[in-house]
């Protein structure tokens, strides 16, 4: 994401959420962030302070199933390659209650959005990876009604999003508790793209790839990164081709026609399939990404009873070492969905900080509770590749790659990046609402207005610097969009009025394809003006809104906007996604 940062657009439009809402309107000051020079980077050296901690997330559950509450870091612990380590820091996450129960809202005027959900939220974020690409046509067909028959009875609360992998990785659905919209986009009722029913032949052309399922994994960790919290990551699959060791592959693996179950795979006798030589650095890489982004595996089989002792040992050890568990061996797909959902809820999150450098080689993790506890059970990462997080790992990964090494740098050093990715979970930790209107009509861009888009991920070309410059894309046509905010915080307030400080707010906005493909951006910031008065220019008092209007010119193809709130001096975020279009309503005029 490379958006354009700008002064905000000044407005005294009211904007209203029935009595939830004060009537105020705060002037905010344009305070564009100064643009850096070479000079000055030059003349002022970054210094870097690396402190690393290697996030565990431990479920300990009872000889039922249940999980086991009230524990404090003292009845843990914790060894790497055998040496004891200190816990820095512990945490406990009950997702048998809510995390977050939003309050009560009036009915919103037409366009107007809240980050503020639905129904409660609670437990850990849940992906549903259903990967099409590895899974049998067969299998396909019989999964597709346990699929629906998950969605309809799974925790109402729990924040789900659905990826699927057929030609290549798709986000269906991004983060909700609305599983109707779930159900949508299976059906193919919603405006990205869509499951079908059944993915050509089970043959495909990726199927059984090591290096391929690596990179889809990869690109989920990295999806992630830089949200807070454990992920649970639900593998559908009847395949789980990605080594964590060298894979046992037995000779009765065979394929129609008598070939080999894996193509990697010889005839004969058993033989080790070695892969960790050719897949090396894809296997530290991926490993390493998800004990970054603290995504733990569930793969769960979509091949039913039937089966192999194989595949079922290479699915725990793949569970084992990111710290979930596989689930075989049952026709009731839907079943072994719910208990992954429930294994993974409630959990206590370790942190420690290891003593050796980061080499890239390959840490085991033992983690024990304190005392004889033969009736629980203990679930954690037990692997992790210590992988050096510096910007050449990043330029060699993604070296055709230009957009994703720009934007994954920008996550690491911002955590608005990785809130601002399509999909993402809503944000409530500061209030607000967005009023969302068309400015003007659709119309035809101009060459400035296409030279500007060029700067955006989507229209973003590389070229060798000896190369002649870009001619700019073809003309596409745009809609300008208004954003009116109204910002709901008294902790805002209470700062504002302390005399000599102001808070600084930042504001982003980004339009997305059904893809999620970012078509254009734009980031603000500003300061509200007369800090410290009790009062405003009418003598009326101040409450706890503060309101501010962005535009952005979006191409006709957008299907998603996106926006942010960050207070700038405690970076407390809010995000809420909106789908278009909009519904109708009196068109804004274009302003002069």
């Amino acid at each position: 994401m490379n958006c354009r940062k700008t002064g905000f657009s000044l407005f005294a439009a009211s904007l209203a959420l029935a009595a939830t809402l004060a009537n105020l309107n705060v002037r905010l000051v344009a305070q564009t962030a100064p643009a850096s020079s070479a000079a000055s980077a030059e003349q002022e050296p970054i210094l870097r302070l690396e402190v690393r901690r290697i996030p565990i997330d431990v479920v300990v559950l009872d000889k039922q199933g249940n999980p086991v509450k009230g524990l404090t870091a003292a009845d843990f612990e914790v060894k790497e390659d055998n040496v004891p380590q200190t816990i820095k820091s512990f945490d406990i996450t009950d997702g048998s209650a809510p995390s977050y129960t939003p309050p009560k809202l009036p009915t919103l005027p037409t366009n107007t959005f809240v980050n503020i959900p639905d129904t409660p939220e609670r437990g850990p974020l849940y992906i549903l990876y259903y990967d099409v690409l590895n899974t049998t046509p067969d299998e396909q067909m019989s999964f597709h009604k346990e699929l629906f028959s998950f969605v309809d009875n799974a925790q109402p609360d729990a924040r789900m999003m659905l990826i699927v992998n057929t030609d290549r990785i798709h986000i269906l659905q991004g983060f909700t508790t609305d599983h109707d919209l779930i159900k949508q986009a299976l059906l193919g009722n919603s405006p990205g793209p869509h499951v079908p029913q059944v993915f050509t032949s089970g043959n495909n052309y990726g199927r059984w790839d090591a290096r391929a399922a690596l990179g889809n994994l990869n690109w989920i960790a990295e999806y992630m990164s830089g949200i807070p919290g454990r992920k649970n990551l639900i593998w559908l699959s009847s395949e789980f081709p990605i080594p964590v060791s060298p894979s046992l592959v037995g000779s009765n693996q065979m394929a129609a026609g008598g070939a080999p179950g894996n193509s990697s795979a010889g005839g004969g006798g058993p033989q080790m399939l070695d892969l960790s030589s050719l897949l090396a650095d894809t296997m530290k890489t991926t490993y390493a990404n998800m004990m970054k982004s603290q995504v733990a595996l569930y793969p769960v089989d979509l091949g039913g009873s039937t089966g192999n002792l194989v595949k079922f040992d290479q699915m725990d050890m793949i569970a084992e070492s990111t710290g979930g568990r596989a689930y075989y061996s049952n026709n009731h797909t839907s079943e072994m969905m719910d208990k992954a959902v429930v294994h993974g809820e409630s959990y206590y999150t370790l942190t420690y900080a290891p003593q050796k450098d980061f080499d890239g080689d390959a840490r085991h993790i033992q983690v024990k509770l304190v005392g004889n506890h033969p009736d629980l059970q203990v679930t954690y990462r037990t692997l992790y590749y210590a992988v050096a997080d510096d910007d050449k790992d990043l330029d060699t990964l993604h070296k055709k790659d230009v957009v994703q090494e720009r934007f994954l740098k920008a996550k690491a050093e911002d955590t608005l990046y990785a809130n601002m990715e399509h999909g993402a979970p809503m944000v409530h930790d500061l209030l607000f609402s967005a009023h969302l209107s068309t400015v003007g009509k659709l119309h035809m861009a101009s060459d400035a207005e296409m030279a500007a888009l060029q700067n955006s991920p989507a229209f973003f070309r590389t070229r060798k610097p000896s190369s002649k410059p870009l001619r700019p894309p073809p003309a596409v046509h745009l809609q300008k969009y208004r954003i009116d905010y109204a910002v709901i915080d008294p902790e805002l307030r209470r700062i504002e009025s302390v005399p000599g400080t102001a808070p600084t707010i930042e504001f982003a906005v980004s339009a997305f394809t059904n893809e999620g493909a970012t078509l254009n951006c734009v980031l603000n910031q500003g300061s509200p003006a007369g800090a410290g008065a009790a009062t405003d220019a009418n003598g009326k008092k101040q409450g706890p809104v503060f309101r501010a209007e962005q535009e952005l010119e979006v191409p006709e193809n957008a299907v998603y906007i996106r926006v942010a709130v960050r207070d700038m001096t405690t970076n407390r975020t809010g995000t809420l996604e909106a789908t278009l279009p909009l519904k109708p309503e009196q068109q804004v005029a274009q302003k002069n």
